[in-house]
């Protein structure tokens, strides 16, 4: 199948948007430059719906809107949503020696009605298929029959390939046996491997067939009993296997759902965790109310410093120094203190004087000295008020003296821990300005949401994983219960005249069995090895990795388990998840799906999104290169970055290039307004070296200026 045209009416941004795509077998690539957020998605996804149906639709198309997001909805209208396709079907068939060729042209219509409104409601889609001659149109009747057999579903990721999702078949992110069924899956159905199973189909229906005729042999008898369970157990393998397949076909699905989940996580996360970042937030005005108290209590505390003694002590120092230097000298001459009138009256009240005689009142002399004592205290209390008074500043002035105040000492550590506090609480706001400022431009993603919906995706992929394994143990069972019977059966078939025949018949079901399933088995391990030697050639092609000359990277293969295993030096085996580079996994998967591609020899599209994504220099260009080479069609969605050094390589394969542009990127990145207020993907013929009115865009440098302005 080679896709020839596509026309779009009304899916999402391709409101009215038809392409042309090259066919040539000289210039067989199409490049449709596009920058992000212009359609290159888009046109992907219409494309598969157009062909698949809704189950290739994200989500397999639930709550997946077709129309045009600008579209109100109080317009309550119902709307058609067209995706029409055209492509070439070539077949050959030997005529006396001669091998001939035919090309007929299909055009397929596949169309649905959504109600422009919040829930978006979509009729099944229609689908209808006609064959293209010189007289008009024919229709074909079961189009999706001849869309599966050119086109099977399994393969839908081999042809249609978004390069940011490139990784189905290597990532670490799913399960193992998501990945090996994911290549044991496309290996098989282009090999065409699905008739060898229809056949081995049908050969067993005939064994079940021949085996109904024993019971009739034996009516009644053990010969009776043991073909009837032979064909119960038939009927319950059979539903168990389909019912394995089904387990398998929805662990796959869930798995890749979370896979999914986890990555709009990551993108989210990559953003800012919303959740997280109001809990900073929280914390943020938590530290700030903190802060701000013990600010007020260090300007309390400042303030306490110029109101005590210390602060007065340390200004007056100098002033006082000479002070205590007099009354010291008054002190040592022995003018105070003044402690006369003090001893006098205590001997007084001792009535016994300082020379040992007696002061008591009742004794003659003694109440002559008390009487000379007497006068003494109030002569002293006569003097002059002067001595008193540096008496008091003497013995109060002695806890001033001696060692200093430490107020300079506490004023610095005061004035440094405010200080320190201050900066803190400055720190601290602009920590919380950051983070409004973080949270506001954050998009509106429910990180915890999106936690619980991936829980939920992983509770099913785990019950579907039980149910494949109760199956697969039922499964166990009743082939290991039906050899014992079959030995049996067989046996008792030869005792009886009748059985002879019946007991041939079933013996050819075995070997016409045996020889599909060895068929089957040879030719996926030979092809298998062709797709694996295929894969590492090119995959070593496109990264420039050459063993010889002692690359990390030797070579890459698919093992009889189909898993796609790379090997580094002394055959260490890498992890495509963590020891390869963006461009080196990228590099691989493609070279999985183009060596696939050639070895089933069948001619098929590979439509790729962004393929030289995280990809530069000469890995860029070799794996433009080599896809070229080895796609029949190659048709890329490449954005201006990814064609910046490939345009010598484009000049040569190109059949077809165009440019997409959406008007909604004026005035911000389009240089010039288009005219119109839609939100659509438009089209003009410019190619990977020109620009246009339409498609100018702004230089990067442009950019950054008027954003920092």
């Amino acid at each position: 199948m080679k896709l020839l045209r596509a026309e779009f009416e009304n899916f999402r941004l391709l409101r009215d948007l038809e392409i042309r795509f090259a066919n040539d077998p000289e210039k067989k690539l199409t490049v449709i430059r596009a920058a992000n957020e212009s359609g290159k998605t888009t046109i992907l996804h219409a494309l598969q719906w157009a062909l698949y149906g809704e189950a290739a639709l994200p989500g397999k198309g639930e709550g997946f809107r077709l129309h045009p997001i600008d579209w109100s909805a109080s317009d309550s209208k119902r709307v058609p949503v067209v995706a029409t396709v055209e492509f070439e079907l070539t077949t050959y068939r030997r005529v006396s020696g001669d091998l001939r060729e035919t090309r007929r042209r299909y055009r397929l219509v596949r169309s649905a009605f959504e109600e422009v409104d919040s829930t978006a409601r979509r009729s099944a889609s229609t689908v209808k298929l006609f064959a293209l001659n010189e007289t008009g149109a024919t229709p074909i009747d079961a189009p999706e029959a001849l869309i599966n057999e050119e086109l099977p579903p399994e393969l839908r990721e081999v042809f249609f390939t978004d390069g940011d999702r490139a990784l189905s078949f290597i990532e670490a992110d799913i399960a193992q046996s998501t990945k090996r069924e994911r290549v044991q899956r496309a290996i098989r159905s282009l090999l065409g491997l699905g008739v060898i199973d229809d056949a081995i189909k049908h050969v067993r229906k005939s064994a079940a067939e021949v085996n109904k005729k024993a019971k009739q042999v034996g009516s009644g008898s053990e010969l009776n009993g043991i073909a009837s369970r032979l064909e119960a157990i038939e009927n319950d393998s059979s539903e168990l296997e389909s019912g394995l397949e089904d387990a398998k076909q929805q662990f796959g699905a869930f798995d890749e759902k979370v896979d999914e989940t986890d990555r709009k996580i990551a993108a989210a996360l990559q953003k800012g965790d919303k959740e997280t970042l109001q809990k900073d937030l929280d914390h943020a005005k938590r530290e700030i109310k903190q802060l701000d108290d013990q600010l007020t209590l260090a300007n309390k505390e400042h303030s306490a410093l110029f109101r005590g003694r210390a602060v007065a002590t340390d200004l007056l120092a100098p002033v006082l120094s000479r002070a205590y230097e007099k009354l010291e000298e008054l002190h040592d001459q022995g003018k105070i203190p003044n402690t006369t009138i003090p001893v006098l009256q205590d001997r007084l009240s001792a009535e016994i004087c300082i020379c040992g005689e007696t002061l008591a009142p009742s004794d003659p002399d003694g109440h002559k000295r008390r009487e000379y004592i007497q006068k003494l205290i109030e002569d002293s209390e006569r003097v002059d008020e002067i001595q008193e008074i540096i008496t008091g500043l003497y013995y109060g002035a002695k806890p001033l003296q001696g060692g200093g105040s430490a107020w300079l000492e506490d004023y610095t550590k005061v004035v440094e821990r405010r200080d320190g506090i201050k900066d803190l609480r400055n720190e601290a706001g602009r920590k919380f300005r950051a983070l409004e400022l973080q949270l506001d431009s954050l998009p509106d993603t429910d990180i915890q949401g999106l936690r619980e919906t991936r829980r939920q995706y992983k509770d099913q992929r785990d019950r579907r994983l039980s149910k494949r394994s109760t199956i697969e143990t039922q499964l166990t069972g009743l082939r290991r219960e039906r050899d014992k019977l079959v030995v049996e059966r067989d046996r008792l078939l030869r005792e009886q005249k009748k059985g002879a025949r019946i007991l041939a018949e079933l013996e050819v079901t075995q070997d016409v069995t045996r020889v599909l399933q060895s068929a089957y088995e040879r030719i996926t391990n030979e092809e298998l090895h062709k797709v694996s030697d295929l894969m590492n050639s090119i995959f070593l092609e496109m990264i420039g990795a050459d063993p010889e000359q002692g690359a990390i990277i030797r070579r890459a293969e698919i093992s009889p388990e189909f898993d796609i295993i790379v090997y580094g030096p002394n055959d260490r085996t890498l992890n495509p998840d963590r020891d390869l580079n963006g461009a080196s996994r990228r590099a691989l998967t493609l070279a999985f799906i183009l060596a696939l591609t050639k070895v089933s020899e069948v001619e098929a599209p590979n439509v790729i999104d962004t393929p030289l994504g995280m990809t530069s220099g000469y890995v860029k260009r070799s794996i433009l290169r080599t896809a070229i080479r080895e796609s029949t069609q190659l048709i890329l969605f490449l954005t201006h970055d990814e064609i910046a050094g490939c345009e010598e390589i484009i000049d040569d394969a190109a059949g077809v290039v165009f440019t997409l542009t959406n008007p909604a990127h004026y005035p911000k990145m389009l240089v010039n307004n288009p005219g119109v207020p839609e939100r659509k993907v438009l089209r003009c013929e410019c190619d990977h070296r020109s620009e246009c009115q339409l498609c100018q865009r702004r230089a990067d440098a442009d950019v950054q200026l008027e954003m920092a302005s």
